[in-house]
């Protein structure tokens, strides 16, 4: 993969003569130029939508499909058009939009080609030993696989991803950290609920008891959605690196909110800094950590996540109430197809991931002081992995990562970690906080330098990664490092001129000799 290229020197011949005169004994087998395509992908989605409720249509002609223009044809019945005559018209008008659009991203070429060489060696040793120079000043590395290429963001050069990135994280930082938090929700809802606890309790001991967790698990899993959300309009050019950033902000944040603020007495960021630089720090609010309650709250916490969060992840609320509101709004029947089609998404691994290992976390931080939840942490280890395992089978799409996937899963075996790492933090502070300075206190402080030292120089935990390749001359795999969309449109541009010179269904301006292709159809 070649970034950075110049505007006059954005095209496969001038790419190849250039490499073919530093590296005259590589093979170039081919070279593809990366385009501007968001517009033309947004496009061409909408034509395929398009054709594919035609294509229900004309199958189930004799049902007689009427569509609503404006949507919502379960609501308003009135104005009805015959379905098979709209989308035709729709399917007509947005074909000639992605053939314009095609033309305009194949005229705007961007500085990133892709370039595929003989063998893995040959490519190696492209990467290592290219050099910049004055006037090509490249930037050239191993391209991940076409699948997993964000193909739309390409387009976002890297000062304007920073620039996205900076005010997007500025946002997240005091919009999660200031403004809210779950703590912050669940003393405010207790704050207000206060009189009427006595009418609660009355009606069941259990939801008193479960409403705060059940409020705080409520909001630690919409706020990594959140998190999420962010992450897409950041635009990253990888699905790997979208799911690693996802994870990395999503599992600090969740620590932070869940453990650490909870642990200490606090409700915030802000009144964590507020508690730190105060002057008159009494004694009294260190005495106050690890009460008894935090044990027993977060217990519940582990509890509710085993029980209600996994069977809630089974049952996959929000991707049904989306599938719901968007039946709600379709204009025919026809486009159910569709609707079924977008609805599938790939494993959010970096979510799943945070709160797996927020949850470890917090089994493992709490088994010494609380060791009640340590059993509940190894249910909800289990029934975890029981229905990740039924959903990423048999529920989502299949994902395709390339090396860079592998360090999400190699994050998330270094992050596991921390929640040793904080045991000892949490036993030495109990120790010498209820103790003083003990030999029980210096046994654990001692204890938690040796477990830095065994984690960061020994390091036993693998790193996940794959093991370079010992022997030479493999031929590197046959991958296409083309954009899909640019595949597709191609076929529009050839339906919409043979139809035009029969002066039917199409365009009328332009010539060619294939027929219009729809799914179930054959090409002529």
């Amino acid at each position: 993969m070649v970034t950075n290229i110049m505007h006059p020197h954005r095209s496969a011949e001038d790419i190849k003569n250039y490499l073919g005169i530093c590296y005259p004994n590589i093979e170039i087998k081919e070279i593809e130029i990366a385009y501007r395509i968001k517009k033309l992908m947004e496009v061409e989605e909408q034509r395929i939508a398009a054709q594919e409720a035609l294509c229900y249509c004309i199958s189930n002609k004799s049902q007689n499909i009427k569509v609503q223009r404006r949507g919502c044809i379960t609501c308003c019945r009135c104005n009805l058009e015959d379905a098979e005559q709209y989308y035709s018209k729709i399917e007509n008008e947005l074909s000639s939009v992605v053939v314009s659009e095609r033309t305009r991203a194949l005229e705007s070429p961007l500085g990133i080609c892709f370039i595929t060489v003989g063998t893995e060696d040959q490519a190696k040793y492209i990467v290592d030993k290219f050099m910049p120079g004055s006037i090509r000043s490249w930037y050239i590395f191993k391209a991940p696989s076409p699948f997993d290429i964000n193909w739309e963001n390409l387009e976002v050069s890297m000062r304007h991803w920073y620039f996205k990135a900076i005010i997007i994280n500025v946002i997240l930082f005091v919009f999660f950290f200031f403004l809210t938090t779950p703590a912050i929700v669940v003393s405010t809802i207790n704050t207000i609920m206060s009189a009427q606890k006595d009418i609660i309790k009355n009606i069941s001991p259990i939801i008193s008891e479960f409403l705060p967790t059940l409020l705080l698990l409520t909001m630690s899993a919409v706020m990594p959605v959140i998190v999420a959300y962010s992450e897409q309009w950041m635009s990253h050019w990888t699905k790997s690196k979208q799911n690693l950033a996802t994870m990395n902000k999503t599992f600090f944040f969740l620590l932070f909110m869940v453990l650490i603020l909870p642990s200490l007495g606090l409700t915030s960021a802000q009144a964590f800094v507020e508690w730190s630089l105060q002057k008159d720090n009494k004694t009294m609010r260190w005495e106050c950590i690890f009460m008894e309650d935090k044990g027993a709250f977060f217990v519940n916490y582990v509890i509710t996540s085993a029980l209600i969060g996994t069977a809630l992840e089974l049952l996959r609320f929000p991707e049904l109430a989306m599938y719901v509101w968007r039946l709600l709004w379709m204009r025919s029947r026809a486009e159910k197809v569709t609707i079924r089609k977008q609805i599938l998404s790939t494993f959010p691994f970096g979510i799943h991931y945070s709160w797996t290992l927020l949850v470890y976390t917090i089994a493992t931080v709490y088994s010494v002081i609380c060791p009640l939840v340590t059993p509940f942490g190894l249910l909800y280890l289990c029934l975890k992995h029981l229905v990740d395992k039924h959903n990423i089978y048999y529920v989502y799409k299949p994902i395709t990562m390339s090396e860079e996937g592998q360090q999400i899963h190699s994050s998330a075996v270094r992050f596991a970690r921390v929640g040793v790492i904080l045991l000892q933090v949490a036993m030495a502070a109990f120790a010498t906080i209820r103790g003083g300075l003990s030999l029980m206190a210096i046994i654990t402080i001692l204890g938690f330098f040796a477990t830095l030292g065994l984690f960061f120089i020994l390091s036993p935990f693998p790193s996940c990664r794959s093991k370079p390749n010992n022997f030479t001359g493999v031929a590197v795999e046959d991958e296409k490092y083309i954009a899909p969309v640019l595949i597709t449109s191609r076929d529009v541009k050839a339906s919409i001129s043979f139809i035009g010179n029969q002066n039917g269904y199409g365009s009328s301006t332009v010539a060619g000799e294939i027929t219009i292709s729809r799914p179930g159809s054959s090409m002529a």
